[in-house]
């Protein structure tokens, strides 16, 4: 028998870096965005529940016949999603809001005790809103 049995390793503390690229239509130069936003979340579930108000915005404009199910965001695309961000996996979503289109990335990212100071973000994680695209208008 073991007298000691060592102490699991220390997982690895992730933040987790998200995108949306929003699109004004289907036939839009995938190069450029009409809209491209970056923020960061604490948790995979902050990220996704960001995620899914985003959506539900972009959604709350078409009339209802129009709306397509969220799915990915509600049900067992929500928990697959979470579960791979905690494993440290990148996951991301895509969604048609009348003729344009937008998809989220979320990558994890380590994060290690460091001067707080080198931790502020070189772009700002809440720009103002472009006012082109469905999301900001």
């Amino acid at each position: 028998m073991l007298d000691h049995v060592p102490d699991p390793v220390e997982p690895v503390p992730f933040a987790y870096w998200c995108e949306r690229s929003t699109y004004g239509s289907a036939d839009a130069d995938l190069d450029e965005p009409d809209c491209f936003v970056r923020y960061s979340a604490a948790t995979p579930d902050l990220a996704i529940r960001r995620i899914r108000e985003e959506a539900r915005n972009l959604l709350s404009g078409l009339p209802e016949g129009e709306r397509p199910v969220l799915g990915w965001a509600e049900g067992p695309g929500r928990v697959r999603a979470i579960g791979a961000l905690h494993r440290g996996r990148a996951c991301g979503f895509t969604l048609r809001h009348g003729d344009g289109w937008s998809e989220w990335i979320v990558r994890p990212y380590p994060v290690f005790p460091v001067d707080a100071a080198a931790l502020l973000p070189v772009l700002p994680l809440e720009p103002e809103p472009c006012g082109r695209c469905a999301h900001c208008a």
